[in-house]
């Protein structure tokens, strides 16, 4: 009688891999932090004052007036020196410590606050406002907390001084994506984007979905989909949407997170 080849036998059995567990994505704009009293410049028509704050923050303003550039990004940081995580900031950290590398947050928002509410592992997409890097050397950051860069109250200067250089000469810029520029990190989103399986689950809070496609996502993704905007938007078609929950982000949250946990486990 021939031998049985226990490995040849073992070698020919499929691999086993453990179940893929459900998944849920995060993506989050402006009206995230609204309720934290950060402005939010779209309404659900599309642009209110965003034309202006477009122009002012460009790469052709930086270019040729850097001073306003720099002197609004510096008011803003101070603005976020007063503002606090809401509800809905807090939300996201608690699930993310619960879900670990099945959670994923990607934001629009270039605020900290998620990050002060517990977790740092957000996708900034459109960079942070706390943080400035080299006109040298795109590479080199430095944060610079809730100071201003370019003038002001001494009080609020930067320990390195206002208007610091790199140490060959070269000036800071803000570390946020100016309105035309591109973003290495939108690659990033469109991935998770669409590796979205049917049995995740995508929350979209807070966005008008005129920045990001979100009718694209929505339309491929098959999947649960839960969506949280206080107004409803052009851009952002609700029909696609499992559950819709037109509340303020921070008012939303307990709503949310008990989807999310009903959905994860």
């Amino acid at each position: 009688m021939r031998a049985f080849n226990l490995v040849k036998h073992f070698r020919r059995q499929p691999a086993t891999s453990a179940r893929r567990l459900p998944r849920v994505v995060f993506l989050t704009g402006a009206g995230l932090s609204a309720d934290s009293g950060l402005a939010v410049y779209r309404d659900a028509d599309g642009p209110r004052d965003m034309a202006a704050t477009e122009a002012a923050l460009s790469p052709k303003a930086l270019a040729d007036n850097p001073s306003a550039v720099h002197r609004l990004c510096d008011d803003r940081r101070l603005e976020l020196a007063q503002a606090e995580p809401n509800g809905a900031h807090l939300m996201i950290s608690r699930l993310a410590k619960r879900y670990g590398d099945r959670f994923t947050h990607i934001t629009q928002n270039v605020d900290d606050l998620v990050e002060r509410a517990g977790f740092a592992g957000s996708v900034h997409v459109h960079g942070n406002l706390t943080c400035l890097r080299s006109l040298g050397d795109p590479d080199l950051k430095v944060d610079i907390g809730y100071t201003r860069y370019w003038d002001g109250d001494v009080t609020h200067a930067p320990p390195q001084g206002f208007q610091f250089d790199d140490g060959n000469g070269n000036l800071f810029r803000p570390d946020i994506v100016l309105y035309g520029e591109q973003t290495k990190l939108y690659h990033r989103m469109f991935l998770v984007m669409g590796a979205l399986h049917p049995d995740d689950l995508l929350v979209v809070m807070g966005t008008s979905g005129t920045v990001v496609p979100v009718n694209r996502w929505t339309a491929n993704a098959d999947c649960r989909k839960v969506l949280n905007n206080l107004h409803a938007s052009n851009w952002v078609d609700e029909s696609r949407f499992d559950s819709v929950i037109r509340e303020r982000a921070a008012e939303a949250a307990d709503e949310i997170e008990r989807l999310v946990v009903s959905h994860l486990g």
